[in-house]
């Protein structure tokens, strides 16, 4: 069997990519060379530059004797150079490997660092579902770190997926705010207001991934956690925050979402009808977890959509079972060998998958789609606009105009 990955990257770039993003938290790689460089220039686009990333470079000789002292001193070199509130060790594959101890290391240093907590995640060895595991687990280790404060009773904690979800909160937070109700959402911009989820009464993860981060929020500060679905296309948004209204009692919550649903109800009817003329076959394959919330939106639309799931955890147990229910998304839990293979079996009319799928996509002249470009799709507005460019996007006549030439100078396209 081929080695397949259709992942854009492992889980230690994610994790990087989304800690970087993070104000007063400075992430060290603790890694050989290739890995240092790989993962420091992969993740240059996906955090802002003014924000710091460290390496603690492990050496050949390190990979026989250990380098736990080496680490030690970046850790410190670190500390008392920039005055960071969180220091996270992104222990990857081969320090894992060689049985680093990395856990006695951040205790050592415990009462050494004053006004910074020291952690690490063990994000090495997640191949195939490396993108949604880097982000929980990197998640989860920031949680370590913080003490509970005080609740807000009937407060809402909305827990994301990836650093990106910092900027995508407002989707749901704009009704929350309308109906008064008081909340805080958990990745944030700065260290300090992620330390404020520990006041939050419920947690509602907005996503299937964060289900570590979760639990531990959970057996922190006692939060009630209520996973009701990911607020993707317009039915998942609606009843994503009906949940939160019923469980808190909350009529404003309920008015505003009917004025939304009144607004927007022609154009959503009219889009799907717009998609039904021409029922779609879509197949969802690789990404961080994508395929459950963009293949919703699909499957609202009235496409019937393959999908081949990342994540089953709890919290994908159940998204799974209410696709399954709602839409009948149909779920590939085969194993299979290359992704060329799914587009044989199930003949998708387009296809949702990472970069490295291109090259089995592109020759059957089928629509790709980027899952990496699909990182905040959450509420309303994303599934109004996704719709109506959807089809533009896809195409079509590129693709036809190009399987005439084929045919004309070399054959069948498909022979």
């Amino acid at each position: 069997m081929p080695l397949k990955s259709y992942e854009h990257c492992c889980s230690t770039m994610q994790a990087m990519a989304s800690l970087g993003k993070i104000e007063g938290v400075v992430p060290i790689l603790y890694a050989p060379q290739p890995c240092i460089y790989e993962i420091q220039i992969g993740t240059m686009c996906c955090r802002p530059s003014r924000l710091l990333t460290m390496g603690t470079l492990l050496e050949q000789g390190e990979i026989i004797f250990g380098g736990e002292e080496n680490l030690k001193r970046q850790i410190v070199n670190v500390y008392h150079a920039y005055h960071p509130k969180v220091i996270v060790v992104l222990n990857t594959c081969v320090p894992q490997l060689i049985g680093e101890d990395i856990k006695g290391v951040t205790a050592d240093l415990k009462d050494e660092l004053k006004g910074c907590k020291v952690t690490y995640c063990n994000t090495g060895f997640k191949h195939s579902v490396g993108m949604a595991t880097g982000n929980d687990l990197c998640w989860s280790s920031i949680v370590d770190t913080m003490e509970p404060q005080q609740k807000v009773d009937g407060s809402i904690g909305l827990i994301g997926r990836s650093g990106t979800d910092a900027g995508a909160f407002s989707s749901i937070t704009t009704f929350l705010r309308e109906a008064g109700m008081p909340f805080f959402t958990f990745p944030a911009s700065h260290i300090d207001e992620m330390e404020k989820i520990t006041r939050a009464h419920f947690l509602y993860p907005i996503h299937v991934v964060p289900y570590l981060t979760s639990e531990k929020i959970k057996n922190k500060s006692g939060a009630l956690v209520n996973y009701s679905e990911i607020p993707a296309g317009v039915e998942g948004t609606t009843r994503f925050l009906r949940s939160i209204a019923d469980k808190t009692g909350s009529q404003k919550l309920h008015d505003a979402v009917d004025r939304k649903e009144k607004k927007i109800s022609p154009q959503w009817s009219d889009l799907k009808a717009l998609f039904s003329k021409k029922p779609l076959r879509i197949l969802h394959s690789g990404g961080p977890a994508s395929e459950f919330s963009m293949g919703k939106i699909m499957a609202e639309l009235g496409a019937e959509v393959f999908l081949v799931p990342t994540m089953k955890n709890p919290f994908a147990n159940r998204e799974r079972a209410l696709l399954e229910s709602r839409y009948h998304v149909n779920f590939i839990d085969e194993d299979f060998d290359t992704l060329g293979d799914l587009i044989d079996a199930y003949h998708p009319d387009a296809v949702f998958t990472e970069f490295q799928g291109l090259i089995e996509v592109i020759p059957q002249f089928k629509p790709a789609f980027i899952n990496m470009m699909y990182l905040a799709e959450y509420g309303y507005d994303f599934a109004l606009d996704f719709a109506r460019n959807f089809h533009e996007a896809m195409g079509i006549p590129v693709y036809r105009n190009w399987e005439k030439l084929i045919r004309k100078y070399k054959g069948d396209p498909y022979g």
